[in-house]
């Protein structure tokens, strides 16, 4: 009986919560600040001096507090292949996957030339993570296709780790909502 009450236990705190949130990231300007801890999206006066914020949303366009984006020590990872040269996706291995690799590059935020200016129509410079980048691609008629790829997500503080996957971009059918997993 103590065994089965001890992996019980065990189990317990070992169980890890799962969140299921949609962040209205609609503006082709501003960004919207997401706190891990807080589970929530939180205003942010001074964004680039901030530990509050783990991950920033701006249309299909995701920071993480790193790099140039904050002095945080977040990151991102996308481990879009498999050993057999498929890719892997969140799709097939959300319920088994629930350790980072070895040898992980966390990549942190840097210039991008990928976002769209809806003034001039124009693509210009911009910060994003690289690896958050691969979330999802527009296709021909500017549909955002999620790709599901396995990608983690680091906190600003350096230490938490998150499997993240976005798997929506059109919530209400609006484009911009972003739906993800963590």
């Amino acid at each position: 009986m103590r065994k089965y009450l001890l992996i019980l236990l065990l189990s317990f705190f070992n169980a890890q919560d799962e969140y299921l949130v949609t962040v209205a990231a609609t503006s082709y300007t501003d960004w919207v600040y997401f706190s891990i801890d807080q589970n929530s999206v939180i205003d942010i006066e001074d964004p680039e001096n901030s530990l509050e914020w783990d991950l920033a949303f701006s249309r299909k366009h995701i920071k993480t507090n790193s790099g140039l984006s904050g002095i945080g020590n977040g990151g991102a990872y996308v481990d879009s292949l498999k050993v057999d040269g498929s890719n892997r996706l969140w799709s097939d291995e959300w319920g088994s996957l629930n350790e980072v690799p070895e040898d992980v590059e966390w990549l942190k935020d840097e210039v991008h030339y990928d976002i769209y200016d809806i003034i001039t129509h124009t693509f210009v410079e911009g910060i994003k993570n690289p690896a958050l980048n691969a979330w999802g691609w527009f296709d021909g008629n500017y549909q955002l296709i999620p790709t599901n790829y396995v990608i983690f997500v680091k906190a600003a503080n350096g230490n938490d780790v998150i499997k993240f996957w976005a798997y929506d971009y059109y919530q209400n059918n609006a484009g911009g909502n972003i739906s993800f997993r963590y």
